[in-house]
């Protein structure tokens, strides 16, 4: 009997199968919460790993305010002072 049985279901199962329903637990919400739970984990603990990303972002608004300075005379001049 167990044969049969493994047979069956060896017999069924297809790849796009497997495929449909791995597709459907990643597009879960279930999943979507696992994951965001691994990472505020991930981040909470993890010293090293913020001090990167204060880096990263005081590199980031370091970079966009002298584009923004140096560019200013592109972008100020179409700054208003009315409403939508």
């Amino acid at each position: 009997m167990k044969k049969f049985i493994k047979h069956k279901l060896h017999e069924e199962l297809k790849k796009s199968d497997i495929t449909k329903e791995t597709k459907m637990f990643i597009n879960s919400k279930e999943f979507e919460a696992k994951i965001d739970k691994i990472v505020k984990d991930k981040l909470k603990n993890n010293a090293e790993l913020e001090d990167k990303i204060i880096d990263i972002t005081k590199n980031v608004l370091t970079q966009l305010y002298k584009t923004l300075w140096l560019k200013r005379a592109f972008w100020r001049n179409n700054l208003t002072n009315k409403s939508n």
